[in-house]
């Protein structure tokens, strides 16, 4: 993976603006040896990488490597930021630059900028001549090339299918319409992880029988380390999103009435504590009318004491022959079994699904893996040779652990960072394609914009199963996707391992946050959250008043659920608010963002939002969803660099698509394309 901060950073030294800026202040030639040399120790790092070193001195030599990789992408990004900013209008690359910089008497502090740099230069002659002590040898001359992102070829996308669950699904359902008793009762599917329950809930969920015995259905979903006002705001948000008290007493007994008289079915996914059951109780009313919990845990015990009276159902593994099924649907989805040339995989795919052990997120990984392979025997037998596991336990992980490993560099990046995103969280592409653009993970290809490629990587990832389809889009693009529990769990390891991205999810995780140059908080309160003056990425999943960001000035990414004031972030590329559902308006310093590009605004009202003449300058996207009134923001026509203009649900103040289409059209830039929803 350090190999792909050292690319990533020759990439961002080699961009012509970048490249004018330093130019101009006479210190390129000392960058210039400074890319050389991380171009030259790259090589070393492919060596590093294909040996999956174990030693503890090379993985030290790797680490530090990374770190002064991050040390330059810190000192060139500061010296950008005191650049004075220009926002006014150019052509050329020359003048893109001095779009966003104006060479000013009072500029950046050179020799500062250049002391820093001597003192990286020592570092890595340090590196280098540690690199043999460390037994770090080179497969070869890699120059100070840069490493092009792999373009990923796009296959026709296969949805993940439940294989082999028809009769547990028959079985549960039985179980939750059983009319013999009224009483309300807990049923619970349990398993080791990849199994599939969550998919096999899914698929009661909705299906016809249940939607049409249940009055209310409910889906929530229980992290690791769960706090009860978390699970009862998402219970209320089903029930009613206006109702949203602060207080835990108030929320349980208003979800308690809420239930009452209803028939409901309650699905608590993923539980893994005895816990939940005591502290939930009170809000679960039992009005013996054939309501329902179900319930999916990895853990017998849980299962049993959710509710003593029902035998928990314990979801077996795959037989070999829907193993097999599974498998070859993935792996060669257009495959003719009549074709005597399939025969041939027949063996090596039995050693594959004896090796899966029949579970099924298994053998659809190892199906995605192998349908972006070639498809020749030499080619799976080494797959299978770097598939190899001691416990039953780690079978999964094994095997996801090799597709990972299997992932082009810039894909690598690609897939940590759904990291970032809290369990079982439907996450907007085109939102996530706009972080990857302004975290820099997506290169310029030739005939391609950034989005395309950026669209390109999503599939990839979703061809190899290591990111799964939620929806799609009237035109084919994905709208929502997903991470399985266990992949996202390894994209967590890695990222930490990496120090790319750190989740905050318990106070107890604030002993990783000093110097994470991205950062994830998850449903929890944070009065003083300890932030790297070099954060680049903060990503905040809560439904409290978000901390004050002002000392985070190299921030590029910026999410929040809750909409606050925001201080002026000069280097902020994308940005998303929210305003969940409350009374606040959006009350942003606009004029702060120069250099914002993405903008994303969910359940917002705009009445006190003017955009000044001369704000956001270089904002080419403008994305406003969800919203619940047609009260278009001021100043729209102020954005002229803006390409896209998204409106989703447009159908708000009783407007037509035309009327809303006709009102945009009179506010917005000639050239904008306006895409309704």
């Amino acid at each position: 993976m350090a190999e792909c901060i050292v690319n990533f950073v020759l990439a961002k030294l080699a961009d012509a603006v970048v490249q004018e800026a330093l130019l101009l202040y006479g210190v390129d030639a000392k960058v210039e040896a400074v890319s050389r040399e991380l171009g030259r120790i790259q090589a070393f790092l492919k060596d590093a990488d294909k040996k999956q070193i174990t030693d503890e001195q090379q993985k030290y030599w790797v680490k530090e490597v990374r770190d002064i990789a991050y040390s330059m992408e810190d000192v060139i990004d500061t010296f950008l930021m005191e650049v004075p900013q220009q926002p006014q209008k150019f052509n050329g690359v020359m003048e893109k630059m001095k779009r966003k910089f104006k060479i000013a008497k009072k500029g950046p502090d050179v020799h500062k900028l250049l002391d820093e740099i001597s003192l990286i230069q020592t570092k890595l002659e340090e590196i280098e001549k540690s690199r043999l002590r460390y037994g770090i040898n080179n497969l070869g001359e890699g120059g100070g090339e840069i490493q092009l992102p792999i373009r990923p070829l796009v296959l026709p996308n296969i949805d993940p299918e439940v294989i082999g669950f028809n009769k547990d699904q028959d079985y549960i359902v039985k179980e939750l319409l059983n009319e013999t008793t009224k009483k309300c009762y807990v049923v619970s599917i349990w398993g080791p992880g990849g199994l599939g329950k969550t998919t096999l809930a899914h698929k009661i969920y909705n299906s016809n029988n249940v939607k049409e015995r249940f009055g209310l259905r409910i889906w929530v979903t229980i992290s690791q380390n769960f706090q009860l006002i978390d699970i009862l705001r998402k219970i209320m948000k089903q029930l009613d999103p206006s109702k949203q008290p602060e207080d835990q007493e108030a929320l349980l007994t208003m979800i308690h009435e809420s239930l009452r008289s209803n028939t409901y079915l309650i699905v608590f996914d993923d539980v893994w504590t005895n816990d939940l059951w005591i502290q939930i109780e009170a809000a679960l009313p039992n009005d013996n009318n054939g309501s329902r919990i179900l319930m999916t845990t990895r853990f017998s015990d849980v299962s049993k004491d959710a509710d003593p009276t029902c035998e928990p159902y314990k979801l077996e593994y795959l037989t070999n022959e829907l193993s097999f099924e599974l498998l070859l649907k993935k792996a060669l989805p257009n495959h003719d079994p009549n074709n005597s040339a399939f025969h041939g995989f027949s063996e090596i795919m039995n050693q594959f699904v004896h090796k899966c052990g029949g579970l099924p997120l298994a053998l659809v990984v190892v199906g995605g893996l192998l349908s972006k392979k070639p498809c020749n025997y030499n080619a799976w037998s080494k797959v299978l040779k770097t598939m190899s596991w001691h416990a039953d336990g780690k079978k999964c992980s094994e095997i996801i652990g090799t597709s990972y490993e299997d992932l082009p560099f810039a894909l690598k990046s690609c897939f940590m960072y759904f990291a970032a995103f809290p369990k079982d969280h439907a996450i907007k592409a085109k939102e996530l394609i706009q972080m990857w653009i302004a975290e820099g993970f997506i290169s310029q290809e030739d005939n391609r914009t950034l989005e395309e490629t950026a669209e390109s990587f999503l599939e990839d990832l979703v061809q190899r199963s290591m990111i799964y389809v939620k929806s799609r889009s009237y035109d084919g693009s994905i709208e929502f996707c997903y991470i399985h529990d266990l992949l996202r769990d390894l994209a967590i390891q890695k990222a930490k391992e990496d120090k790319f991205l750190v989740v905050y999810s318990n106070p107890d995780d604030q002993r990783f946050m000093s110097g994470a140059r991205r950062v994830a908080v998850h449903h929890l309160y944070c009065d003083e959250l300890m932030l790297s003056q070099n954060l680049r990425t903060l990503l905040y999943f809560g439904d409290k008043y978000m901390p004050n960001c002002s000392k985070q000035r190299l921030l590029k990414v910026f999410h929040q659920d809750v909409m606050s004031v925001l201080e002026k972030l000069p280097c902020l590329k994308m940005l998303h608010l929210e305003n969940a559902f409350t009374n606040r308006k959006l009350s942003c310093s606009a004029e702060g963002f120069n250099q914002l590009e993405s903008l994303h605004l969910w359940d917002m009202t705009f009445e006190d939002w003017e955009i000044e003449d001369g704000a956001m300058p270089i904002l080419t996207e403008l994305e406003i969803y969800r919203c619940r009134k047609l009260c278009v923001p001021q100043g729209l026509r102020h954005l002229t660099d803006l390409q896209n203009l998204r409106w989703v649900y447009s159908r708000c103040g009783g407007k037509t698509d035309a009327e809303v289409m006709n009102l945009l059209k009179d506010v917005v830039p000639s050239n904008v394309q306006i895409h309704l929803r």
